[in-house]
């Protein structure tokens, strides 16, 4: 069997990417979300939009913590439990900054939602690692084809 091949750009690269995302989200959790007054509920009708853009981007951000602490001296689990909970701890953190906003609220469901979408990001990532085979990339011109 083949292994898939990733690659694992410079740390710097890898923890920019973080940054952004926790940017993203802190910008958003602030101002109210794309499509929020329009949109009623996500794909399929089955989720509230809202429920759907924090499961995305929690998801998002641990795949991103996870990526950039792949070549780290931590032992895979150790790695997959910091990834979650930083993430959860960072939507914790989110939610208690918009209990003092007077145009937001604070949300136990939210934080699940937010643990939900960190969960499952860090099964796929763990997923993704054994059956991947990372490669380094210093440059766009070392990247290569996957398969």
């Amino acid at each position: 069997m083949r292994r898939l091949r990733l690659p694992l750009v410079p740390k710097t690269v890898r923890w920019s990417a973080v940054l952004a995302v926790a940017g993203i989200i802190l910008y958003y959790s602030i101002r109210a979300g794309p499509g929020t007054q329009t949109f009623q509920t996500g794909p399929l009708g089955l989720v509230p939009y809202s429920d759907w853009l924090h499961f995305l981007a929690y998801a998002c951000l641990a795949v991103m913590l996870a990526y950039a602490l792949h070549d780290s001296r931590l032992r895979g689990w150790h790695v997959f439990l910091l990834v979650f909970c930083c993430a959860v701890g960072y939507g914790v953190t989110i939610e208690l900054l918009q209990s003092r906003l007077p145009s937001r609220t604070f949300a136990f469901g939210d934080i699940g939602v937010n643990a939900t979408g960190a969960a499952v990001a860090v099964v796929c990532w763990r997923a993704i690692v054994r059956y991947a085979r990372f490669y380094r990339a210093a440059q766009l011109a070392d990247i290569e084809s996957p398969v």
